[in-house]
This record gives C-alpha cells, structure tokens and sequence, in this order.
C-alpha cells in the first residue's frame, strides 16, 4: 500500500468509527491521518494532502471540544525502571541504588561530600570518636537512646540485636560495610529498592565529649551509631520527626511492617496473640509497642512510668499459669530529675506485662514479619498522577490487577500457614498487599495514602451489613491483609487493587509488593489488561438534601442515584477477542462495567449498582444487588463487575447522612452504555415537610382496630388541579413496625382516594406515588397497622403547585 493510500484508509476508517460514535478510536485515527497527510505534504506540491491533514484535524478537534474521551492507555510496566531512578533523590541528597557502582574518587580519610545530618541544637559538635570501636557482642539492654528522639530506631536495634543473639540472622551487620578510611555504606530498602546510603565516621557529641544519639554504655561498641547516622541522613538529620519501629525496620532489613491500632474496635487481641505467639519463638516477627502523644508524662503501670509518644522494644513473649507475658525494653536512659528513682537516675528498663495491659495500655503494636516466609513475591512502582477534578483536592489513584493461582508443585511449605489458619478451612489463602508512597521530603507530613483491595468479580459481603474500613493515613507505609475464598471452588483467582493518594504534589512514586501467604501459591501482575473503550465521569455534590447515608439510614433514597444502561456488546465495531478465562455461556453475554467514585479523604464512600428499570430506588435488596464496593472506604471506592446487557440504577452514598462535599463518578466499559442522573422523588415539586407522633391517644392502629378516625389527621388544601404524592417515615427505627398513609376527601373518611398500599416496615416509609389530584380539601391520615405503637413520624407532602397547605386537624 503506498504511503497516499494508507493516508486515505486511516481517514476512512476514523470517519467510520465517528459514525458509530466510538470517539475514542476515531479521535485516535483522525490525529494518525493528520501526521500520515503532512508527510505526504513535505514531499509535493499538490495542497491537496496539506488541506486532508486540515479537516482531519478539524474532525479530531470537534471530537476532543464535544466528547467525553478514554484516556489513551498507557504502559505503566515498563516504566518502573524510570522511576526508581527518580526516587533516588530523597531531601535533596543522592541516594542511589545498591546494584550501582560506588564512587572510588574520595580523599582520605573519607569526609561526606553531602555534609554532616543537621543536629538538633548547635551546641553538639562532630568529631571523629577517640576511643577504639569494640567489637564485644551486644544485648538489647545495651543500645541506649540519649538525647535524640529517636526511640522507634532505638527499639528497632534493641530487637534485631535480641534476634541475632537467639537466632544468629546477623540482621543490621550484614548490611554495614566500612573501609579503614572512614568510609562507612549502609544497605537500605527505600523507595521500591535496595540503595546505599554513605556516611563518614565522624559522630556527634556534646560538651562534655559524650554521645548525642546512640550509645553502647561502656562496651564502646559505634556500629549502632554509625547505623543511626545513616538513617538520620536518609530521614532528614538527628531533629528527627519521629516514625515507628515496622517503617524503621523496613527500611534497615527489608522486613514487611504492619501497624496494628490496639485501641481499634476492629483489632482483635485474641487472634493477634495466637500469631505472634506461634511466629515470635520461630524468629519469624519481631515487636514492639508505642504509647500515644496522650499518655500522661506522670502514667504509671505496675509502678513503673511509661512516657507518651515512645516506643519500648519487645524482647520476649511467653505463657506460663494461664497468663499471657510480654517483656518490654525501654532504651531511654532516666535522668535523676525524673522522680521515679529517687535522684538515682537508676529507672527500671525492662517491664515484663501481661497482654491484657499491653492492649489496655499502648496505641499500637508495630510488627515487622520475616518476608522469607512468603513463597511468592511480587512489586510494581508506580507514579500518581493528579485526575484534576475541579474544585476536588488533589487526589490520585492508580488501578492494579494481581492473579494468584494454585502451583503444580504445592511441596513447599512455610510456618505462616500454622501462624494463619487456627482453625479455619485451609482452602481461605491470605495474599498481603504493601503499599509504600516514595520519600522525596521527610518533612512532609500533609500526604496520606490508602488501599482498597477486592476480589475481582466478587460481591463482597452483604451489602445489607455496612461496614467501615479503609481510612487515609499519612504513614509512608499501608498494609492489607486479604482473605480469598476463590480457592474453594477454582485452581485461580485475581484481586483489583486501587492505590490512593491524597496530597498537595504531583507525579507521587509508590511500590505495591503482594505476597502470597500461603504454601504453593503464586501471584503475577496482570499486565494485559486492555484498556476500556468507553469512559465517562460525572461531577456531583452531596448536599443536607442528598447526603442520605448507609442503607440503615431511612434516607438512604435521597442519595445520588442514576441510571445506568448496559449495550450488547456485539453492537460495537472493531470487535476484538475476549481475554477472560470463564467458559461459561452466562460470562460471555455480559461486559465488565467498572464504577469510581471519588471525594475528599474524610467523607466515606460505597457504590452500588442493583437491577431495575432506571428507578430511583427506595429500599436496598440483597437480592437486586449486582455490584458492590464492600465496606465504606475514605475518600474513594471502586467495584468491577461483569453486567449482563440491561438496565440498573447506580446508587452512591456516604457512611453517615450529612456527610457534605463534591464527588465524581467514573463508569469504564469496552461496551457501549448510556447513563444519566435519576431525579428525587420530589423533584421539580413544591415540598412541605410536616412532623407528629402516634401517642396514648393517636395510637389506634389500622382500619381494623375501628379507632381509625381518631390516628392523626391532616388536612390538606389543594388550590388547583395538580400532581400530588406523600411519603410517611418513622423518625426513629422500630422494629417490627408497619406503617400506612393514606388520603380521603375531607367529606368522607370512609372513600380513600389514594393509599400508599398495604401497611409496610420498609426502613425507607410508605409512599403515595405521584398521581394527578383534583382541587379541593383532602385528609391525609398516617397509621400504624397495630394500636399502642408511641413514635414519631415526619410525612413529605410534594405537590405540583405552590399554595399547597397541610394542617393538623385538632
């Protein structure tokens, strides 16, 4: 084909693809038409091909102006490599990757090109030690913390020390290196990858010529100080802000940190026992506790002081008589101004407790897991990239898929499975998702980071049980631990992971390490994931009137609703091979429909999408639910579902009604759909909202109690012919409580004009359904189906014209 002819069949084929209105690809094809004619134009006269490449432009431009575009996909695999390169930089100082060639060009002794770490007053002074460095093994009980705030990194060296010591690992010296002209390398794991960080062998001290950081007491042994010197170098200097030991550890061995929130209603001190207490002998965990900025600076436990904001290591963990022990390291040296001691300045620094307190007592319980444990490994880097929504804070996610499926060769086995099961069906695998956001400025505390994490194609739980989970933090670290049942019924399965940022920066790097926890178990990145063909985002606002709430909330019908139509897929052109697995007929008439909705990191989110014919929906059933994003998450949810060709309504709510602020909805399909906003069931109406109760004299029940006249009455005026509907609704929950509305003609309460049906406990009330009503005085009476029943209602009287008046008849 010559080089005018494939100019020709590019335009061609875009013109066809706009005519089915698939944009995306006729937008794509247009600009491809505009470089292949201005080729052309550069080697002939004829202004023909300079005029093709005009109006495909002009084509391309009116598609951009007037349709919502997919994004072009784009290959986010192969550029990990850039930007591990990119993330080496952190504070302004190199530090660059370990399978990197070190610099030999350097003086001696070696002085740090990149100066020394800033100190936190300027009275310390950096000097090389006078005294030779020991080489006499250390206990934990010998790191001492002195001035610097840095006890998490303390705690961090103590446990490693105690490791070492039972389970000779060699963890910290194994990634120290020296050379005999003060040239010291320490191996770290930080921003996706193992780097270098190099230091000289000058430390700080004080007037009195002792150590500012870390010290050994008299064993006069530096390599833990020299340790903590790289480290304050990478974290910003010795004013170091603060951190915990599962972050701190991370970065020194490489072990995977998790955070557990003790004070948590979600934690389980039960089940966190049983695990520590069959990994902790093993060597596969190490531990430690942190009190919060609210401990009192006077707490005493067991008449021993605990300070707030302090981390205290865990060398030892045992049962014995029926009690559960855990022993504590404090390496905080007392002063005698601290009251404890009596002047001594000789505190108690190990505290043996029992788990009970340890629960009662701490903030949290930091836990760094030996990855040695996990068969199966996998990392992606990554980059956030702001979405701009307008008016929306600058938040980003980042959309991955992981595979995980059953080896042929299940011989391996590890501890975890023992450490995780207890009991439970050995055919539930737990895969641990790790998401790390990339350090370029330590004293950055305004960034924070979430993950949300589903089976694919899977409805989780009961959309009926709400649930709350997922918050933002501004940890540098997230790790979550994911149940997968799929193993019951199939050999394999795959997870949808949404990465999120929330932030005041842009192009953000991140790492997502999986881990497969469980014995012959292998996980993959799934990189042929074809990119949606049709995409289209929706601003919204919750407001006081729309904020409706989970679906025990009686409002929940006020939330944003809209309705969704799914096309056959075998109406679109250019069809292409489907890339699932499923044999089954039922899986191949649906489409993958994915639904996004995205606010503000405080406001919770869940959508869900349930069968219908485009109707706003009133009441959740379980039933009706097709698709569901699990349990409410902060600031984003997501769920990606296979969608038989049809009609369904898309519901998005908040945890709690009143939750105010703006959102965005994203539906993405390789199918065709259409979908618009849903109207409020009073929409276009004028409201008039009135509020009563049913007490010892109104609480007569139904028609069938014969008191019927005697509920309370309402009187309603209509001035003209209009439309007309009513909504009644408990105030309060009661169980057990069905509900009737119902309008006669004020001349006869005997003929009902319009009811809202049989008497219903719908959470969401009983409705007149909007009907065209006559001129004229009518009685609207609200009861209950049993006499006695005290409560309160509000009923919700929307009328299509102005005037409308609704009285309590005395």
């Amino acid at each position: 084909m010559t080089d005018i002819a494939e100019a020709e069949n590019i335009y061609t084929r875009a013109a066809k693809y706009e005519l089915a209105k698939d944009w995306n690809n006729a937008f794509k094809l247009y600009l491809q038409a505009v470089d292949a004619f201005l080729r052309i134009s550069r080697t002939t006269a004829d202004p023909k091909y300079r005029n093709n490449a005009a109006k495909a432009l002009d084509r391309a431009g009116k598609i951009k102006q007037f349709k919502k575009l997919t994004p072009l996909s784009t290959d986010h695999f192969s550029h990990q490599p850039s930007i591990l390169k990119k993330s080496s930089v952190i504070n302004n100082i190199q530090i660059p990757l370990a399978a990197s060639s070190p610099s030999d060009s350097y003086t001696s002794p070696f002085n740090d090109p990149d100066g020394q770490p800033s100190l936190p007053t300027p009275e310390y002074t950096w000097s090389r030690p006078n005294y030779p460095n020991s080489s006499l093994p250390l206990l934990p009980s010998d790191i001492i913390q002195n001035i610097v705030n840095d006890c998490s990194v303390c705690a961090s060296i103590a446990v490693c020390i105690q490791h070492n010591t039972r389970f000779k690992s060699n963890l910290l010296l194994s990634s120290l290196s020296s050379s005999n002209d003060g040239r010291y390398e320490l191996k770290v794991l930080v921003n996706g990858d193992f780097r270098r960080i190099v230091i000289d062998d000058r430390l700080p001290f004080d007037s009195n010529n002792k150590l500012v950081g870390i010290s050994t007491g008299p064993k006069n042994n530096l390599w833990p100080s020299f340790i903590e010197k790289a480290y304050m170098k990478l974290m910003g200097g010795y004013d170091f802000l603060g951190s915990n030991s599962a972050i701190d550890l991370h970065v020194l061995t490489g072990w995977i940190p998790e955070h557990l929130d003790l004070q948590s209603a979600s934690f389980e001190r039960e089940r966190t026992w049983s695990r520590i207490m069959i990994a902790f002998p093993r060597g596969d965990c190490m531990m430690t506790v942190g009190t919060n900025d609210k401990t009192p600076l006077n707490y005493h436990i067991h008449s021993v002081k605990l300070l707030p904001s302090h981390d205290y290591a865990i060398t030892d963990i045992k049962e014995t008589n029926d009690e559960r022990w855990v022993t504590l390291l404090d390496s905080r040296l007392c002063t005698p101004e601290c009251g404890q001691c009596s002047g001594s300045g000789s505190c108690p620094r190990v505290l043996n407790m029992r788990w009970d307190d340890i629960c009662a007592t701490f903030e949290g319980l930091y836990i760094s897991w030996n990855p040695s444990l996990f068969g199966s490994c996998v990392t992606f880097h990554g980059s956030w990239q702001p979405e701009n929504a307008e008016n929306l804070s600058q938040a980003s996610t980042h959309h991955l898929r992981l595979n995980y499926q059953k080896t042929k060769d299940s011989a391996h086995h590890s501890h975890i499975n023992e450490i995780n099961k207890n009991g439970k069906d050995s055919t539930e695998t737990e895969i641990w998702i790790l998401l790390t956001r990339h350090l370029c400025d330590t004293r950055r505390t305004n960034e924070y980071i979430a993950i949300n994490v589903q089976e694919d194609d899977t409805v989780l739980g009961d959309s009926e049980h709400v649930a709350l989970k997922s918050n933002y933090t501004n940890s540098t670290h997230l790790l979550s631990r994911v149940k997968t049942s799929q193993f019951q019924t199939q050999n394999s399965g795959s997870l949808s992971i949404l990465a999120c940022y929330d932030g005041q920066f842009d192009q953000v790097g991140f790492t997502v390490t999986a881990y497969a926890y469980s014995s012959g178990v292998m996980v993959s990145w799934d990189t042929r994931v074809p990119p949606t063909r049709y995409m289209q985002k929706i601003d919204g606002v919750w407001t006081n009137k729309t904020a409706g709430g989970n679906c025990t909330h009686p409002t929940y019908m006020v939330n944003p609703q809209y309705h969704l139509r799914v096309h056959n897929a075998s109406t679109s052109i250019d069809k292409r091979p489907s890339t699932s697995t499923s044999t089954s007929a039922d899986k191949r008439n649906k489409t993958q429909v994915i639904l996004t909705t995205q606010s503000t990191r405080d406001i919770s989110l869940n959508v869900t999408a349930v069968w219908s014919q485009g109707e706003r929906i009133s009441e959740l059933s379980q039933k009706e639910v097709v698709a569901h994003s699990g349990p409410y998450t902060y600031g984003h949810a997501r769920v990606a579902a296979h969608l038989a060709p049809g009609d369904y309504t898309v519901i998005l709510s908040t945890y709690e009604p009143d939750q105010m602020g703006k959102f965005t909805l994203k539906v993405e399909s390789p199918s065709r759909f259409d979908i618009k906003a849903i109207p409020q069931e009073d929409a276009g109406m004028y409201v008039k909202t009135v509020r009563g109760e049913w007490d010892s004299t109104t609480a007569v029940g139904g028609l069938s109690q014969h008191r019927y006249h005697r509920n309370p009455v309402y009187q309603v005026t209509i001035p003209c012919a209009s439309e007309f509907g009513a909504r009644l609704q408990l105030l309060s929950r009661v169980p057990g409580v069905s509900t009737n509305l119902s309008l006669f003609p004020s001349s006869n309460l005997q003929r009902c004009t319009a009811s809202s049906g049989p008497y219903s406990d719908a959470l969401s009330g009983v409705d007149i359904p909007k009907r065209s009503i006559s001129p004229g005085k009518y009685y609207l009476v609200p009861s209950t189906y049993h006499a006695g029943v005290h409560a309160q209602f509000r009923i919700v009287v929307y009328s299509g014209v102005s005037g409308t008046e609704v009285v309590l008849r005395s």
